[in-house]
């Protein structure tokens, strides 16, 4: 049963005037859908409906829910009528009554029975979007707006919409805050274009737990929790599966993540792998798999958990994720699967703007708002992908194509390649190394390449790997920040060179294999072998292939470079042991004289503890390669019973697991501190291997506890994250009054150290939660740090402001808010000019004022001299255009300025 917060199922009609309704229809099955549409009065719910748009021959009378909230004082009316007993893949027409309030007739589409087409060409078509979240802007009903034209555009302007999309599916984001507004004005409101036509559903965003109802009104207004595939319902509205003809979508939810939501997962995808009417699994997330902007801001559980369980699947397709307000497409590596950030039109996100980074598992990462066209041939088995532009703000795109992609069932890999080079001796770096032309059968192009090059014939160790794409689209192209550059335009990727000295010398094995752009990975070649000379680079070392073993289970050493004798050895000793004959090893072996290989100890090391591997040559305890460190024994846990704790509540830890070694402890530390460079807030010993610990008398701050072994700074296990205090973020700026244009410095420390941290400007007043904000700035989730805001980050008008910190991409304040004045210091004209590029004013001033100097260039020192000639005041440095010189402790008089910036200037400074 859906729980409200003010729920009233009301059967007597209430009188209103004329309402202009716009419906909008979720939860399409074959056989039913909902039609939902809001009204600010009046409890008449009516559907008129039939096959034919003259004949709506059948009426269905639904219920009135009725919700408050600020700005709605029990006048939102949610209006619900759920059809039933329709028949699959057939086109209804349909009109909504609320009094004497009547909607246009409108049109939809049941969908078709399981492993079914929807067309009548063989297909079924879907609509992913993403964020829309902004209500003043027209974005998000622009992107519906596009959507619509090209729909219309591929397959005729005098058919409806829904003949050729089945449903849309949006990934999270749909309202900023979840608040009656928003859902009224972001999200219905900006998909009418659409949503009278084509069912959506929806996936649970970061955005829609935030504000006063947040996920409370969505429970409201959406129906998942009737969803189910094969019987298989998640029991809560935070994610569901559910049948489109022969593709099933897996809506996750990246805000409610853990045992519960995967054991779930686990039922649906064992179904579907039986089920000869599902072809393709897609998954959806808000938070995305990858991303290239805002680095690490993704869900670790997305990426790390459930994909990898969903690629075990021979049906599983494609990843879909929100979150980050542009598009980017990629591969995963080893899987015919892609995964991509579907491109939402929210608040701004470009080049520059955050911590970045390219990675091999990202082809394309670009800045614009774009939706998708996912087209699924029913009877060939074949998805193509079309992912169109509507611009940015930099610049508007009449529905450009971005970037197209497919998968097609059946067809043949590439051909194996070859390496070209002919090996008859030793070579000297540099060296290219080149692959055979791209062969294939299937008339598929070429889109990724992959070498190898190892030091045993086993690749077990990697001394170099190269990933690439035909294409990488990364980055900022010349000074256009919504353009992405393609740092592999004019590669050759069917070749690769290694720089001089970017390995050592020695024999190496080798080998590439070529992917197309239909996801299907060649054979790989054979392997040549290759040694390489003259090099002055040495690296031996050894790694061990895990960081953590339980007891008595093998432990695998690999290592390279090691000096080619019968003397050199491996051996594994305790964190706390140093190798010499007094100490020996707790197991070790030669490696024959074998330069690269591995080490294989079947029986482990049968006692808990931190322990490190280690290489030495010439049968003595030389080292010659960095310790690699290792753990054995089970893996604790803990965790907090709360998250969070008013100031002087007792903050408990439970761990469980623990190995019980000697001086155990677990620590409490503040978030951006680094254990063993900073000291712990608080620790205790633990001497169990599970139980509870009490820490008292805590300061207001955001923490982590950890489970650390032997007391040393050696974790073990997860972080539990908690807060303890109100607002606990400490910020300040660098003065109270600003002139347009002039940047302010902010500071602060104890803040949450979440990537996705940010700074917002709001007029003095204002409620962050239902105004709109005036700009933002991300600072890269530093828990302490400076950071000065510029350019559109400034307010653009005089007034009073005020600046807070939110976590978490959220409007959750967690820091003071600290006020400040903008003011126009330009008001008065030429009369404050000293030089062309100089002005100084008020002037006069008096001492309860401030005195603005700014120049054309940036400010070294100010010097105040009075009439005596003798020095009141100096600030080196300013490295500022605008310099705000107070003047509260200048007696009356007159004044000499000495300014150096790009000259010595002279002004006559008054103090009334």
């Amino acid at each position: 049963m859906k729980k409200m917060y003010l729920l009233l199922l009301l059967v007597v009609s209430l009188t209103a005037g004329a309402q202009t309704l716009y419906p909008y229809l979720q939860n399409v099955t074959p056989n039913s859908v909902y039609v939902t549409w809001k009204t600010e009065s009046n409890t008449e719910s009516i559907v008129e409906y039939g096959t034919a748009a003259n004949d709506l021959n059948v009426t269905v009378t639904g219920n009135t829910n009725i919700f408050t909230d600020s700005g709605y004082p029990g006048n939102y009316f949610y209006h619900n009528v759920k059809l039933i007993n329709l028949a699959p893949n057939t086109k209804y027409y349909y009109k909504i009554k609320t009094g004497t309030s009547v909607s246009d007739v409108y049109s939809f589409k049941t969908l078709p029975n399981p492993g079914q087409a929807a067309t009548p060409d063989g297909h079924i078509r879907f609509l992913i979007m993403g964020d829309n979240q902004l209500k003043a802007v027209p974005r998000y009903d622009s992107l519906v707006s596009a959507a619509k034209r090209k729909v219309r555009e591929k397959w005729g302007a005098n058919l409806s919409p829904e003949d050729n999309i089945a449903m849309t599916f949006m990934v999270g984001d749909q309202v900023d805050v979840g608040t009656l507004d928003h859902y009224e004005h972001v999200h219905f409101k900006k998909n009418r274009g659409l949503s009278g036509n084509i069912p959506i559903q929806t996936t649970v965003g970061n955005h829609e737990t935030y504000g006063t109802l947040g996920m409370q009104s969505y429970y409201d207004h959406f129906y998942i929790s009737e969803l189910s595939y094969k019987g298989i319902s998640s029991g809560t509205e935070n994610y569901y599966a559910q049948q489109a003809g022969n593709v099933l979508f897996i809506s996750m939810s990246s805000e409610h993540t853990g045992a519960a939501q995967m054991n779930w997962l686990q039922q649906v995808v064992a179904a579907a792998n039986t089920d000869p009417t599902v072809d393709w699994i897609f998954s959806l997330s808000h938070r995305p798999y990858q991303a290239e902007q805002y680095v690490g801001d993704i869900s670790t559980w997305v990426r790390n958990t459930a994909v990898p369980f969903l690629t075990t699947s021979s049906k599983y397709i494609m990843h879909i994720g929100a979150h980050h307000h542009l598009y980017h497409r990629g591969q995963l590596k080893n899987s015919p699967a892609y995964n991509i950030i579907s491109g939402g039109t929210a608040w701004d996100q470009y080049w520059g703007m955050s911590s970045e980074e390219d990675f091999e598992d990202v082809q394309k990462t670009i800045c614009n708002w774009i939706y998708q066209i996912v087209d699924i041939d029913v009877v060939n088995g074949k998805m193509d992908v079309e992912s169109y532009s509507i611009g940015s703000v930099d610049g508007w795109k009449n529905n450009q194509l971005m970037d197209e992609f497919h998968r097609y069932k059946n067809k043949p890999a590439p051909e194996k390649p070859s390496i070209e080079n002919t090996f008859t001796g030793s070579v000297t770096l540099p060296l290219t190394l080149n692959g055979s032309a791209y062969t294939t059968t299937s008339g598929e192009l070429l889109n990724t390449t992959q070498f190898q090059i190892s030091k045993t014939a086993d690749f077990n160790i990697i001394t170099k790997e190269v990933y690439r794409d035909f294409e990488n689209l990364y980055g900022m192209y010349q000074t256009k920040r919504d353009s992405t550059v393609d740092r592999n335009l004019g590669v050759d990727i069917t070749k690769m060179t290694l720089g001089a000295n970017s390995i050592p010398n020695g024999q190496y094995y080798l080998k590439l294999r070529y992917r197309d752009r239909n996801l299907e990975w060649s054979p790989w070649s054979d392997v040549k072998t290759f040694t390489i000379t003259g090099s002055n680079v040495v690296n031996t070392a050894i790694v061990t292939d895990a960081t953590t073993y339980a007891q008595n289970s093998t432990i695998k050493v690999n290592y390279t470079d090691a000096p080619a004798s019968t003397a050199t050895w491996i051996g594994l000793y305790k964190d706390s042991q140093t190798p010499g004959s007094s100490s020996p090893s707790q197991t070790w072996q030669y490696t024959n004289g074998n330069p690269n290989g591995a080490i294989t100890f079947t029986n482990g090391l049968p006692n808990k503890g931190r322990y490190y591997a280690a290489i030495f040559s010439n049968g003595g305890y030389t080292e010659i390669a960095p310790r690699q460190y290792f753990y054995v024994g089970p893996i604790p846990t803990v965790t907090t019973d709360q998250e969070e704790y008013a100031v002087g509540m007792p903050v408990t830890v439970t761990f469980a697991n623990g190995p019980q070694l000697a001086n155990d402890w677990i620590g409490i530390y503040k978030m951006g501190h680094i254990p063993g460079q900073v000291t712990a807030t608080a620790y205790q010993y633990v001497t169990t291997a599970s139980g509870a610990k009490i820490f008292t008398n805590l300061p207001t701050g955001y923490y982590y506890a950890e489970y650390f072994l032997q007391d040393g700074y050696n974790a073990i296990g997860n972080k539990a994250f908690f807060k303890v205090g109100n607002l606990v973020t400490e910020l300040w700026i660098n003065k109270p009054v600003y002139d347009l244009g002039e940047q302010i410095v902010a500071s602060w420390t104890d803040a949450p150290g979440i990537v996705k941290d940010w700074l917002g400007i709001y007029h003095e007043g204002e409620n962050p939660n239902i105004d709109p904000l005036l700009s933002y700035t991300y600072f890269n989730g530093q828990a302490e740090g400076t950071l000065a805001l510029t350019g559109t980050a400034l307010p653009t008008e005089t007034g009073n402001y005020f600046l807070v910190m939110f976590t978490n991409d959220s409007y959750n304040e967690v820091s003071n808010r600290v006020s400040f004045e903008v003011v126009d210091g330009t008001l008065g004209g030429d009369k404050f000019k000293i030089d062309n590029g100089l002005k100084v004013y008020p002037n006069p001033t008096n001492n309860t004022n401030q005195t603005i100097v700014q120049s054309d260039y940036p400010i070294d020192l100010i010097e105040v001299f009075n009439t005596e000639g003798k020095l009141m005041y100096a600030t080196k440095n300013v490295n500022n255009n605008k310099y705000s010189l107070i003047t509260q402790d200048l007696p009356t008089g007159v004044y000499i300025l000495k300014i150096h910036s790009r000259k010595l200037f002279t002004a006559k400074l008054i103090v009334k």
